[in-house]
């Protein structure tokens, strides 16, 4: 089973892009699910999906906490009508058999985030949701990593997924 996330990053990245799971770049999660699917089939669902609501921007709010033990860092985005509709796009993108994590934060309870991680967002601030990216949360079985496996931008001639 693949465990994938898909995101907005604060900076566009390129696919084959690999970190520690601990040094994730600035990012707004819009999706978290694990899947039978492999990544290829995955990746062909989601293009169509997400090419066509990107090219906006968000603005970022105040902080808070989130997690189990609420210790971890966060800057709220701004309610923006577009985010959501990526976001619900992307669900339905990933199919009725990929089991969602966190799915009490989906949905109409999706709160757009971006992780304190390796830096953060001052309020104020904006993020150009201009690319969507798929990550494996586990690339070659192994979950100290994390790899982008492809990327949709809005600029992409074809609108589709930038190896």
């Amino acid at each position: 089973m693949g465990a994938f996330v898909v995101v907005v990053f604060v900076q566009p990245v390129a696919a084959g892009l690999t970190f520690e799971r601990s040094q994730w770049p600035l990012h707004i999660t819009l999706a978290r699910f694990d899947t039978k699917e492999n990544a290829d089939v995955v990746m062909n669902r989601l293009g169509p999906a997400l090419t066509r609501h990107l090219g906006f921007r968000v603005w970022i709010g105040g902080d808070d906490y989130f997690g189990r033990n609420g210790t971890v860092h966060v800057s709220l985005v701004e309610p923006e009508p577009r985010l959501q509709r990526l976001h619900e796009e992307c669900l339905q993108a990933v199919g009725p058999d990929a089991h969602l994590l966190g799915p009490h934060h989906t949905g109409k309870h999706f709160r757009p985030h971006v992780s304190h991680t390796v830096g953060r967002l001052q309020p104020g601030d904006d993020v150009a949701v201009r690319q969507a990216a798929l990550v494996d949360m586990r690339p070659d079985s192994d979950s100290r990593f994390r790899r982008v496996l492809g990327v949709w931008d809005s600029d992409a001639e074809a609108g589709g997924a930038c190896p």
